[in-house]
C-alpha cells in the first residue's frame, strides 16, 4: 500500500524530486480455513468463485465490502482432525477499479496549429536560399523593391474581401504599410525578409474572434483559444503583436471567408490566373537572379496563403459532413500542389501539416449530418415538411436556415418549390 513514487536525480542538484505516479495497488492476504462435515461442499464453491472470470466482491471482517482480484493463484491445504476434515487456505488479492483503460484525447485542431507554425521554418529557410541580391545594380533592386510592393497590394486585396472590425483593420493595414516603407533595409537579410512578409497573412487569420460564432457544431478547444496568440508571439514582429482579433467569422461557404479569399493567392504569379506576374528573361545572371527573387516572392505568397488558409479550417464550424468534406478536399489539393515542386524540407512541412488538417477535419464532421437533395412540387411550410421527412416538426428551424441562401427562403411558411432545397438525409 502507499503511493507509486519515482525518484529522478539531476546533475548538479542535491536534493531528488520523487514524481507521484498515482496510488499503489493495495494488496493483502487472507488467511482462513474451512471446517465442518460440510467443509467438501464449502470447499467447491470456494473453489468456483477462486475461478471465476474478472474481479469479485469481499466482505473482509475490518476492511469492509470492496471489489477485489487475485493477485496470485490461491493456495488450499486440506488436512484431517481425528474425525473431521479441513481446508486452510491463503489468498492474496489487490483491490479492483474499473476497467477504463487510461486514454489522451488528441487536440487536432492545436495540432494543425502547431503544424502550420512548424512550417514557417522551413519556408523561411528555402525563401532564403533562393532570394538574394548580390552584386544587383539599382534597377534591379527597384524591380524587387516594386515586385514586394505588388504582393503587398494583392494582400490588401484579400483584407478588404474579408469584413473586419475596422479599427483592427486599420491596424493591419498600417503594419502593410510599415512593411513597405522597411522593405529597402530588409532585402539584405532574407529571412527576416520573409518573416515579415508571413506576418502579413498569418495577421489575416489572427484578427478573427472565431470562438464568437454562433451555432458551431465543434467549437475550438479550449487550450487553442488560450494559447493562439501566445504560441506565435516570439515569431511575429512587435507590430502584428500589437493587432487585436475582431468580432468576426468566417464561414467556409461564404465569398467572404478568410479561407476562401486566401486560397485565391494559392496560385499567386502563375499565368492565367488573376495575379500572374510578367515573364522576366534569363539571358544574363542578374536578370537570372532578378527571376529567382521573383520567383521565391510568388512561392513564399502561395505558400503563407495556403499555410493560413489551413490554420483558419480549425475554426470554422461545420454544419455538415458534406461541408467539412468539401473544405478538407479543397486545402488537400492546395498543399498537393505547393508539393510538387518544394524542396525536402518544405514538403515534409507541408506533408505533416496536410496530414494534421485531414484528421481534424475527418474527426470534426464524422459526427455531422449528411446532406440530400430534394425539389418540392409546390411552395410548403418548414414545419410540414420536416415532419414529412423526419416525423417531427424539431427541423423546421434547420430546413429554414440551410436554405435561407441557396433558396432565398423569405419566410419559414414558404419554403419555394421547383428549387433544389439541401435536407438533412434520413439514415
Amino acid at each position: 500500500m502507499g503511493r507509486r513514487t519515482v525518484v529522478h536525480e539531476f546533475p548538479l542538484r542535491d536534493l531528488p524530486f520523487p514524481e507521484d505516479l498515482g496510488g499503489k495497488a493495495s494488496e493483502f492476504v487472507v488467511e482462513g480455513f474451512l471446517i465442518g462435515d460440510e467443509y467438501i461442499s464449502d470447499m467447491k464453491r470456494l473453489i468456483a468463485a477462486l475461478k471465476t472470470a474478472g474481479p469479485g466482491t469481499l466482505v473482509h471482517p475490518s476492511l469492509g465490502t470492496m471489489q477485489v482480484a487475485l493477485a496470485q493463484p490461491g493456495r488450499l491445504r486440506e488436512q484431517f482432525i481425528e474425525r473431521r476434515g479441513m481446508v486452510s487456505f491463503s489468498l492474496a488479492f489487490v483491490e479492483a477499479g474499473d476497467a477504463a483503460q487510461p486514454s489522451t484525447d488528441i487536440d487536432t485542431q492545436q495540432a494543425v496549429d502547431d503544424a502550420a507554425d512548424a512550417a514557417y521554418g522551413s519556408m523561411g529557410d528555402d525563401f532564403a536560399s533562393m532570394f538574394s541580391i548580390d552584386g544587383a545594380p539599382a534597377w534591379s533592386m527597384q524591380s524587387i523593391i516594386d515586385e514586394i510592393g505588388y504582393v503587398t497590394d494583392a494582400v490588401g486585396s484579400v483584407q478588404s474581401a474579408i469584413h473586419f472590425d475596422l479599427s483592427a483593420l486599420s491596424q493591419l493595414i498600417s503594419a502593410g504599410a510599415i512593411f513597405k516603407a522597411n522593405v529597402t533595409g530588409l532585402l539584405a537579410t532574407p529571412n527576416a525578409l520573409f518573416t515579415e512578409l508571413s506576418v502579413q497573412f498569418r495577421a489575416l487569420v489572427n484578427l478573427f474572434d472565431f470562438s464568437v460564432a454562433q451555432g458551431s457544431s465543434i467549437s475550438p478547444s479550449s487550450s487553442l483559444r488560450s494559447i493562439s496568440n501566445t504560441a506565435n508571439s516570439n515569431q511575429l514582429s512587435s507590430v502584428q503583436r500589437s493587432l487585436t482579433p475582431a468580432n468576426n467569422f468566417g464561414n467556409p461557404s461564404l465569398p467572404s471567408s478568410p479561407m476562401r479569399n486566401l486560397l485565391t493567392l494559392a496560385q499567386y504569379g502563375q499565368p492565367g490566373t488573376p495575379y500572374a506576374r510578367p515573364v522576366i528573361p534569363t539571358n544574363t545572371p542578374v536578370r537570372r537572379q532578378q527571376a529567382a527573387n521573383q520567383a521565391a516572392l510568388c512561392s513564399a505568397v502561395a505558400r503563407c496563403a495556403v499555410v493560413e488558409a489551413v490554420r483558419s479550417s480549425i475554426y470554422l464550424p461545420f454544419t455538415s459532413a458534406d461541408e467539412s468534406t468539401t473544405v478538407r478536399a479543397d486545402l488537400y489539393d492546395a498543399l498537393d500542389q505547393l508539393m510538387l515542386d518544394a524542396s525536402d524540407p518544405v514538403y515534409a512541412a507541408l506533408h505533416d501539416l496536410r496530414s494534421a488538417m485531414v484528421q481534424d477535419i475527418t474527426a470534426r464532421g464524422a459526427d455531422l449530418a449528411q446532406l440530400s437533395k430534394l425539389t418540392l412540387s409546390a411552395s410548403a411550410p418548414a414545419q410540414v415538411l420536416s415532419y414529412r421527412l423526419y416525423g417531427a416538426g424539431g427541423y423546421a428551424a434547420e430546413l429554414t436556415s440551410r436554405n435561407q441562401a441557396p433558396a432565398t427562403v423569405m419566410h419559414p411558411l414558404f419554403l419555394p418549390g421547383g428549387v433544389e432545397l439541401e435536407v438533412r438525409r434520413v439514415i
